[in-house]
């Protein structure tokens, strides 16, 4: 990745050495011949963003998104199920289905556009719907 980032004089950008991903700040120096450079690792910007309170870390809010996520990729799945079970499974001869097949279709990619943009976690991973059980009463 080579993302640079100049913002007032202060050039952001990432670089990779034998030790890993960094990110090298560099600003013009105002009495030396060279720019300042400062060489650092992602987590030690954060610490010192997170310090300084320049961001907020919050464990209960990663918690709750990750939950959310979790849920929402169930949702989406057992949707996105009963919009094939209805297309395929049911009686259309008999009984007009029609308006539910295409609402449950609807509602699914819906769904599946919401969780297009979530970040999967391993605490988020989807989970996925498992079929009716078919009863015998």
């Amino acid at each position: 990745m080579t993302a640079t980032l100049t913002h007032h004089e202060l050039t952001a950008e990432w670089v990779d050495d034998n030790k890993g991903r960094a990110i090298m700040l560099t600003q013009p120096a105002d009495n030396y011949d060279y720019p300042g450079t400062v060489l650092i690792h992602p987590w030690q910007l954060r610490a010192v963003c997170e310090q300084f309170e320049i961001i907020a870390s919050d464990p209960q809010a990663a918690k709750t998104i990750a939950t959310l996520t979790r849920r929402l990729h169930l949702l989406h799945d057992r949707i996105d199920f009963l919009a094939d079970w209805l297309a395929i499974h049911s009686d259309s001869k008999h009984a007009d289905l029609s308006y539910e097949q295409t609402y449950s279709r609807a509602t699914a990619d819906i769904a599946e556009e919401f969780c297009a943009d979530l970040v999967d976690t391993p605490d988020a991973a989807p989970a996925t719907a498992e079929p009716p059980q078919a009863s015998l009463i």
